[in-house]
């Protein structure tokens, strides 16, 4: 028995029809962690370079961790893993709620799917034992009705269901994974990977009182004891648990993180209104709190609009900050109501709002200025700050129709099809759309937009930047840095990046949510120990976090993807004129990035990994 894990992977050829498992050494598992670790294993180990993202060779994984179904708060994450079709690279996508512990209760670490199958099908999964179902009559359905059909067809809802929507299906590459009708596994396009292998769902059940193995109950209790202390203390979870993640988006709008204009501008100035935007604002529509897998934090909340211009179809999940972020300030539009149905219809679908709106944003920059008119549009007006264009662009990038379909693969290949110059309103690196905390307000977070092999992670960042800035991300000398808090001084940065990048990176492929990392510490190394009963301390947690980037980036290196690939838009290399940030010169992005690689042990112009890295960490990668 292998302490912490279900110790079965699946694997599924939808070509063939045939399914088959593999129980791993405990010695896999401790070099790889779980999540985007034991992914990118598989993917390195079994995927040729070169493989179309939309082919039958490429391989798409659903992936949990060593903490996920153990009772650990926050443990609930899950992790989909496979090349992606909107990059070329890496993608990782991370999920919370409930199915990543339904699927290990059910006897399995991970399942993963290759070849395309000649007709729509369900993967079930129940108690162990795994067998594919036709799902024709599921396809082209929404992620709504799938689920409820889903739950009526197998017999109540126990099951946990996990499936891409009509936009998936029709391979938008902004597409994205649903379950629990809004929990989404959003970004990179692992949708469309899904749709493009006529994969509809993955639905799971356990046995019931199903549990996880754990080596050492009692310290497990008492580590959770101190973990529970420390949660309640947190001024920033107690906010999360009042407001959600959208509850501070009006503060990053006043200080210059959250851009308005497509990035344009930043500050109060530039959007008198954005206190409109506040998630508290949004109790009005409010119906119920709730929590992902046994979290005390519980930041969602279910929301529903009941009259108006932008009446909800059905009660929706409340939009957090990045969709608050894509669809509202950064589209100038302060209308809530207006966001929450966009939310819903993204939510719906099955399409990432962070790049929808974006994309958005992009379109209504390029109307502005005289690139595309109403002829382009089909009549429909694409004003800054136009709720009505937010909604009508939302609906028709998720279909695939009128303008919307030029759009629904993101802004890279927007302006690319616009042309006329408008690639300078496209605020993506390598075809990814840049989460909305600016780059130019923190070093380590537009080194990581650039650095990670999957480009503009929006997890993650506020790891390298805490250390950055002088504060330990724990008590232990490896988690702990003298770099000074001061705005402008780039020496010695690069191995505060590494260290903060693989501290995210094992702690992601626990299975433990990111927010847990961001203001405050918790104690994935001790949490690991009393899980799987591992004498693992973090030196060797940090060392295991190196490992899984530097399979990432091997990932990266195989399929021809390098630094030219990865650069932030010529916005990020200007000052801006006014708001918070204004004059402010930019930090040397690129240079960051070669020490960045460097303390990787990754060739700091190239990115390639080196033979003696790769020895060090027990990899054997031809590159």
């Amino acid at each position: 028995m292998i302490h912490g894990y279900a110790g079965r992977l699946l694997f599924v050829d939808l070509t063939s029809g045939a399914i088959s498992e593999e129980s791993p050494e405990e010695g896999f598992y401790r070099n790889c962690i779980g999540g985007t670790g034991l992914g990118a294993k598989i993917l390195v180990d079994r995927m040729e370079p070169g493989a179309s993202p939309l082919g039958p060779d490429n391989v798409l994984g659903f992936v949990t961790g060593p903490l996920t179904a153990t009772g650990v708060y926050g443990g609930g994450r899950f992790m989909v893993t496979t090349k992606s079709p909107l990059t070329g690279g890496w993608a990782d996508s991370n999920c919370g709620g409930t199915w990543g512990p339904e699927l290990k209760n059910a006897g399995y670490d991970g399942v993963f799917f290759r070849g395309v199958s000649d007709h729509p099908v369900c993967l079930v999964i129940d108690a162990g034992k795994a067998r594919l179902t036709d799902a024709a009559h599921l396809w082209g359905k929404d992620t709504y009705d799938t689920d409820d059909a889903l739950q009526a067809e197998l017999g109540g809802p126990g099951w946990k269901v996990a499936c891409v929507g009509p936009a998936g299906e029709r391979q938008s590459l902004l597409a994205g994974i649903v379950h629990e009708k809004g929990r989404i596994a959003a970004r990179s396009g692992v949708g469309a990977v899904m749709g493009s292998k006529r994969l509809k769902a993955v639905a799971v059940r356990a046995a019931k009182g199903a549990r996880v193995s754990v080596a050492d109950k009692e310290g497990l209790k008492a580590v959770q004891k101190d973990y529970l202390e420390m949660i309640k203390a947190s001024g920033f979870l107690t906010g999360l648990s009042a407001a959600g993640t959208g509850g501070s988006t009006a503060f990053l709008v006043s200080i210059g993180d959250c851009p308005t204009f497509n990035w344009s501008t930043t500050g109060t100035d530039s959007l008198p209104a954005a206190g409109d935007l506040d998630a508290g604002k949004m109790d009005t529509y409010k119906l119920k709190a709730y929590g992902c897998h046994t979290c005390p934090v519980r930041c969602g909340a279910l929301v529903k609009i009941p009259d108006g211009p932008y009446a909800s179809q059905d009660e929706s999940h409340r939009p957090e900050y990045e969709t608050l972020a894509a669809l509202g300030a950064t589209c100038g539009n302060t209308t809530q109501e207006a966001i929450i149905r966009a939310n819903e219809i993204c939510n719906r679908y099955g399409i990432d709002t962070m790049s929808v709106g974006s994309t958005i944003a992009f379109a209504m920059e390029c109307y502005a200025n005289g690139l595309i008119d109403v002829n382009d549009t089909g009549g429909l007006e694409i004003e800054w700050g136009s709720p009505q264009a937010v909604v009508a662009l939302t609906e028709q990038m998720a279909k695939r129709e009128g303008f919307g379909a030029l759009l629904a693969d993101g802004s890279k290949r927007a302006a690319e099809r616009i042309g006329k110059g408008s690639e300078k309103y496209a605020m993506q690196v390598g075809g990814r759309e840049i989460p909305f905390h600016d780059p130019r307000m923190s070093p380590g977070q537009g080194t990581f937009f650039i650095s990670d092999a999957t480009p503009s992670q929006h997890n993650g960042p506020a790891s390298m930047a805490m250390l950055e800035q002088g504060r330990p991300l724990g008590s232990d000398p490896a988690l702990q840095t003298d770099l000074s808090e001061a705005f402008g001084e780039y020496d010695r940065k690069g191995d505060a990046y590494a260290r903060g990048a693989a501290y995210w990176q094992l702690l992601s492929s626990a299975g433990l949510c990111s927010l847990y990392a961001q203001f405050d510490n918790p104690p994935t190394v001790e949490l690991l120990r009393p899980v799987t009963g591992w004498d693992m301390d973090w030196k060797e947690g940090l060392r295991a976090g190196r490992r899984i980037l530097t399979l990432r980036q091997a990932f990266n290196v195989k399929q021809g993807i390098g630094p030219d690939d990865y650069r932030l838009p010529q916005r990020f290399q200007e000052s801006l004129a006014a708001g918070p940030a204004a004059g402010v010169a930019p930090p040397p992005f690129e240079e960051l990035r070669e020490q960045y690689y460097q303390a990787l042990g990754w060739d700091p112009k190239t990115g390639k990994p080196l033979r003696e890295t790769l020895a060090e960490l027990g990899l054997e990668i031809q590159l």
